[in-house]
């Protein structure tokens, strides 16, 4: 039997509360990349606390903008309700919640040793930006995200939660439906850059991704009514996770570009901001070393610097007397993902 007349065997719709709340709280923490939920995250804003709105932003700056918590251990394939979600998160050993809130990308083996060292050896190493954060300040930050997801769930999002879920569930069982006759058309229905044919499903974020049928174990979608206009793709081992946009009336829909994307753009062009960033794509330089290569002065190019700092092209670090820059690549890759992602809306 081919990999594609068992492909739609390996398709599973998953509606699952806990999923939906870490998303609308993603599009809280950053509401203008979300058109259809930007009118909804600034009304709700006018009524939630001024403290619990700094606890959302501070836990999403932890946890790449909530993303990273989706990614829970037991959630695979399995609908989870907010109170489950935040049992497993309260629960979590304190490595493995480390792990999740990095997006996995230091192995759980030196999480462990790191935590297991003495506060004083821990002050000695390199560690550097939210892992030495959330290594130093562990308690507390489990203690916040805990209380901040219950308030957040019992007084804001259970009441959106029961007007979404209907349309949730509708969607899924269309979608499902058309997986189990035509697998292909049901997965090229999710997002404009995901393409399933030939055998391959391919992803296009910032790197393109190919998963071939026959290497898939199983395919599960996520329904949301808020992680539009993101492709929001996960993978363990031979599974692969999706989203799957949910359409609800009546919302109101954003035209404009999102504030961030504007100014990256803006950075962009002007021809000495282009120089710096060629010139730091190639190794970290200081202003003192930029300053005569560019004919301008330290100050003249301290200004544009900061310009190109807080469209997050740029980063820092401290040698002795001197700030040496350096280009975050990243962010590039990422402006290419902002740019079709606003244009495909």
């Amino acid at each position: 039997m081919s990999s594609l007349q068992t492909l739609n065997r390996k398709i599973k719709t998953v509606v699952s509360p806990f999923h939906e709340l870490l998303c609308s709280l993603h599009v809280f923490h950053q509401p203008e990349h979300h058109p259809t939920r930007l009118h909804w995250a600034l009304e709700l804003k006018k009524r939630m606390p001024l403290a619990l709105q700094e606890n959302i932003h501070t836990l999403g700056q932890l946890s790449d903008r909530w993303i990273a918590l989706l990614d829970l251990p037991d959630r695979m394939g399995v609908p989870i309700s907010c109170n489950q979600g935040i049992t497993l998160l309260k629960k979590l050993p304190d490595a493995e919640l480390v792990y999740l809130f990095m997006n996995q990308e230091i192995a759980l083996s030196t999480l462990v040793e790191w935590l297991n060292e003495s506060e004083s050896k821990r002050s000695l190493m390199k560690l550097s930006g939210n892992v030495k954060y959330l290594i130093n300040n562990l308690a507390s930050v489990r203690k916040l995200l805990i209380s901040t997801l219950i308030t957040y769930e019992h007084d804001y999002f259970g009441q959106e939660w029961d007007y979404i879920e209907p349309f949730m569930n509708i969607s899924a069982a269309q979608f499902q439906d058309l997986a189990s006759r035509s697998p292909e058309k049901a997965l090229n229905t999710l997002h404009p850059r995901l393409l399933a044919e030939n055998g391959t499903l391919t992803v296009q974020k910032a790197v393109t991704y190919y998963f071939p049928y026959d290497q898939l174990g199983q395919v599960y979608v996520f329904p949301s009514t808020f992680i539009f206009p993101h492709l929001l793709v996960g993978w363990f081992e031979d599974t692969l996770f999706l989203p799957l946009t949910v359409d609800v009336p009546g919302l109101a829909f954003s035209e404009g570009p999102p504030s961030d994307l504007l100014r990256q753009l803006k950075a962009l062009s002007d021809d000495t901001r282009m120089r710096i960033l060629k010139l730091l794509w190639k190794s970290p330089h200081c202003t003192k070393q930029l300053a005569p290569i560019l004919g301008i002065s330290e100050a003249a190019v301290s200004k544009q610097l900061k310009q190109l700092s807080e469209a997050g092209f740029t980063q820092s670090q401290r040698k002795g007397n001197y700030l040496f820059y350096s280009v975050n690549k990243e962010v590039f890759d990422n402006l290419l993902v902002l740019q079709r992602q606003y244009l495909e809306q």
